[in-house]
């Protein structure tokens, strides 16, 4: 049950603050799977045949996808680590912008990838509210700057999420 509680508030774009609780929460729910998949080969059920070789096929899919994550685990996880992180306050409200960079040597561009959140601050939640995607070498933005700044702007029901850095140049993109 608290499974599928926490998909569904992620499906909604809640989840709990900061990258690991969740990590940790679907990690552990694919464990319960397994566990619960291996359990079901102890009945002669046609059902529990049926969901025992879904169940299994879904595990060994996924066991093939970590095997391939375990041998390129250097370049996939440089998008699970936010390397900057971003807080502000705009319009009294509190917000978190998690950075997340993708280079690697053979790669002529790097991708920065920005997740803007709103924090509550009394409560263990936040609410992803736009993602943002952006290439060194195609924006004239300096990600690299300390004066690099985020804000929120509202106007007529419309939230803009704007990227500002010393250079004078900004980027602005709509956000829901």
């Amino acid at each position: 049950m608290l499974f599928a509680i926490h998909n569904i508030l992620f499906f909604f774009r809640f989840s709990i603050k900061g990258d690991y609780p969740d990590y940790c929460i679907f990690s552990l729910e694919y464990l319960f799977i397994c566990i619960s998949i291996s359990m079901l080969y102890k009945s002669a059920n046609i059902y529990s045949k049926i969901l025992r070789y879904i169940g299994t096929v879904v595990i060994v899919i996924g066991f093939l996808q970590g095997l391939i994550g375990i041998l390129m685990f250097i370049v996939i996880s440089q998008d699970f680590e936010a390397d900057k992180i971003y807080n502000f306050k705009s319009n009294e409200k509190n917000y978190q912008t998690r950075r997340y960079s993708f280079g690697f040597a053979t790669l002529d561009d790097i991708r920065y990838t920005f997740e803007t959140y709103r924090v509550y601050q009394y409560l263990p939640f936040e609410k992803q509210i736009g993602k943002t995607d952006l290439f060194e070498l195609k924006s004239d933005l300096n990600f690299g700057d300390e004066n690099f700044s985020i804000d929120i702007k509202e106007s007529e029901n419309k939230r803009t999420i704007e990227f500002s850095s010393i250079n004078g140049k900004q980027y602005k993109k709509t956000i829901d």
